[in-house]
C-alpha cells in the first residue's frame, strides 16, 4: 500500500507491506528501499534494526545510506522528520551529522 502524505506532511510517502511485499519483490526491506529511492528520486526511510525507536537507515536518492536520528514527538504524530545523521551519508552531504553516544556505536 502506497498512502501520500498530507499537504503538511514532511516526509512523503509511507509504504506498507508484510511478508507478502517480500515475497513478491524477492527483495528484504533495505533492498526495496535502495530501489525505490534510485527509481523515483527520493529519500526512504527504514528500520535500523536498533533497540532505539528514534533511529533510522535513511536512502538516499543515489542509494547511499547511513543511520539518522528521527524528532520522536513528531513521530508519535506520524510525522517523519530527520534531526540529523549519525553518520556521513555521501548522497545527503548536508544533513547536519552527530555521532551516536558510545553505547549505541555497535547497535
Amino acid at each position: 500500500m502506497l498512502t501520500p502524505p498530507d499537504e503538511d506532511e514532511g516526509f512523503g510517502w509511507i509504504l506498507t507491506g508484510d511478508t507478502e511485499l517480500a515475497d513478491a519483490t524477492g527483495m528484504n526491506e533495505r533492498d526495496l528501499a535502495v530501489t525505490l529511492a534510485r527509481t523515483f528520486g527520493v529519500w526512504t526511510l527504514v528500520d535500523d534494526g536498533s533497540v532505539f525507536p528514534d533511529q533510522w537507515l535513511l536512502v538516499s536518492a543515489d542509494g547511499s545510506s547511513g543511520r539518522v536520528t528521527i524528532d520522536e514527538d513528531a513521530a508519535a504524530d506520524g510525522d517523519l522528520r530527520i534531526v540529523h545523521a549519525l553518520e556521513p551519508i555521501s548522497g545527503e552531504p548536508q544533513l547536519a551529522g552527530v555521532p551516536p553516544s558510545d553505547w549505541a556505536r555497535d547497535w
